[in-house]
């Protein structure tokens, strides 16, 4: 059964061009367990925030010692978007500037598959934000801030990024502080 917990209205667009039309996080299977976390995550779409999906960032465990997802619509320059992510996972909001894209085939020839940030077995998935960054074409730097998240406080981390180049399949790796530039 796949959870979607639709609340219409009750959402002002704020300053950053995202409403959140609904957020629902939660366990599925045969007993689905979940709450209304809308609010909540109006916030971090005020700022146009990432944040790592938990219950300490949602602030409420609907479903102890089962494994959740958020599911969220919120809408970026008109466009309705939905987005499942698993806990542990980090919510990364479109930018607005590209919220009409339907790809992730950003640039002709660069396809960004898989993207994880960490050390030490302590990895989240990147891989959205790092398909909006290599779209920017401009260089980026590996860190904490530009990720949103620190998976392994006090250690020194790493990006793995797997991507296709016009069509030749590829993997990079760079150490915390490095500059990226993929194009």
């Amino acid at each position: 059964m796949v959870l979607l917990f639709l609340i219409f209205g009750a959402t002002n667009l704020m300053g950053q061009g995202i409403r959140v039309e609904s957020a629902f996080y939660g366990s599925r299977g045969g007993a689905s367990v979940g709450v209304d976390v809308t609010s909540r995550v109006q916030r971090f779409a005020d700022y146009g925030e990432p944040f790592r999906v938990s219950n300490d960032t949602l602030r409420v465990d609907p479903s102890p010692d089962r494994v959740k997802a958020l599911v969220v619509v919120y809408f970026v320059n008109g466009r309705r978007i939905s987005e499942t992510v698993p806990e542990g996972e980090v919510f990364y909001f479109r930018d607005a500037r590209y919220a009409d894209h339907d790809s992730d085939d950003y640039r002709p020839g660069i396809r960004v598959i898989r993207a994880t940030y960490g050390t030490g077995g302590r990895y989240v998935n990147v891989t959205r934000r790092v398909r909006d960054l290599v779209r920017d074409r401009e260089p980026f730097t590996v860190s904490n801030e530009t990720f949103g998240v620190d998976p392994y406080e006090g250690r020194g981390k790493r990006l793995k990024i797997f991507y296709i180049r016009n069509g030749e399949k590829r993997e990079r790796e760079y150490q915390e502080g490095a500059s990226v530039r993929i194009w």
